[in-house]
């Protein structure tokens, strides 16, 4: 069965922090929200407006066609 797009968000997210380096507690810092969300994101639970991923996507330093560009989003 296919992942739903929340699950290939939060997958995204939870990849790319990981590539970083990043914590869960650094990256909520950076992109200011909650560390007990970002956790629910990157487990396809919850389903975020597009300023939060908007922040998260400037908190990983990527810009958005980059972060799109995986083959999760294929």
């Amino acid at each position: 069965m296919d992942k739903s797009f929340q699950e290939k968000v939060g997958l995204r997210v939870f990849e790319l922090r990981k590539e970083k380096n990043l914590s869960q507690q650094k990256l909520a810092v950076d992109a200011n929200i909650e560390r007990s969300h970002i956790t629910h994101i990157e487990k396809g639970k919850k389903n975020i407006s597009l300023s939060t991923l908007e922040r998260l996507i400037n908190a990983l330093e990527l810009d958005i066609p980059s972060f799109f560009n995986d083959k999760n989003f294929k």
